[in-house]
């Protein structure tokens, strides 16, 4: 049986809270005209019951911080995802964090590319 999965590729994430995080990202082809955005979010869980166990699960929360990007080659599809010190400050090492990084192409379509696991971990 053939099957098909689009997905985004598995990168988990750990900073140190309080410290300036930066991550090149190559994606090997040209993000010129793409619109690009990338987050923290909390986890939220979504479960009838409201507690974990009988089949709960989680979904996207609120947004805990946004990173900014940089191009550093958009043409040769290279940017920079950053966080400021404040941003990981506000970020609990207790947390429950999740990522991505999505683009939007010159025709409109939208896909997250990169997705994790985003650890906080105290110094």
């Amino acid at each position: 049986m053939a099957a098909f999965s689009q997905t985004p590729a598995e990168i988990s994430i750990t900073c140190v809270q309080g410290d300036e995080l930066a991550i090149a990202i190559d994606t090997h082809q040209s993000l010129v005209g793409y619109t690009l955005s990338a987050i923290v979010y909390s986890q939220a869980l979504a479960s009838s019951s409201g507690s974990i166990g009988n089949g709960a699960t989680y979904t996207v929360g609120d947004t805990a911080a946004t990173f900014t990007i940089a191009d550093i080659s958009r043409s040769a599809g290279t940017v920079k995802l950053s966080l400021t010190e404040t941003q990981t400050a506000a970020l609990s090492p207790s947390g429950r964090y999740r990522w991505f990084f999505r683009w939007q192409d010159t025709a409109g379509y939208t896909q997250a590319i990169l997705a994790g696991a985003f650890n906080v971990v105290i110094p």
